[in-house]
């Protein structure tokens, strides 16, 4: 498979897996989840599915848990919405990157209010 084939798969396995999620009736889904990446390795048997929940980590672990016990069936409606040779398994990890975005810009946020309020300090005195 070549590599522009490699990135429609992935982008399409992508953009069928958000509303699927969506459409979960799981109560240990975060409903701030989002499906960030997906990677198939060159002979379609596994798709890395990099998935992103805003939230705590007992927050994540459980949307982790819920997605992984529903991936055969996340498959299964993946095959029937896309036309594929063969469709790949699904393995969902965590993605931290919005989260610890999230994380930075809060830390930041706080330098620069305590900065500001230093410099407020100062100049009254």
């Amino acid at each position: 498979m070549d590599e522009r084939r490699d990135g429609r798969v992935n982008h399409t396995i992508q953009r069928e897996l958000g509303p699927l999620i969506e459409e979960l009736n799981d109560p240990r889904l975060s409903p701030m989840t989002s499906v960030t990446g997906v990677d198939v390795n060159r002979d379609l048997s596994m798709a890395k599915v990099h998935i992103s929940v805003m939230g705590t980590d007992e927050e994540r672990e459980n949307t982790l848990e819920a997605l992984r016990s529903a991936a055969t069936r996340l498959r299964m409606e993946i095959s029937h919405r896309i036309v594929i040779r063969k469709m790949p398994r699904l393995s969902f990890y965590a993605d931290d990157t919005m989260q610890t975005g999230a994380d930075m810009e809060q830390l930041i946020d706080r330098v620069m209010g305590e900065d500001s309020r230093r410099h407020a300090d100062r100049g009254g005195s």
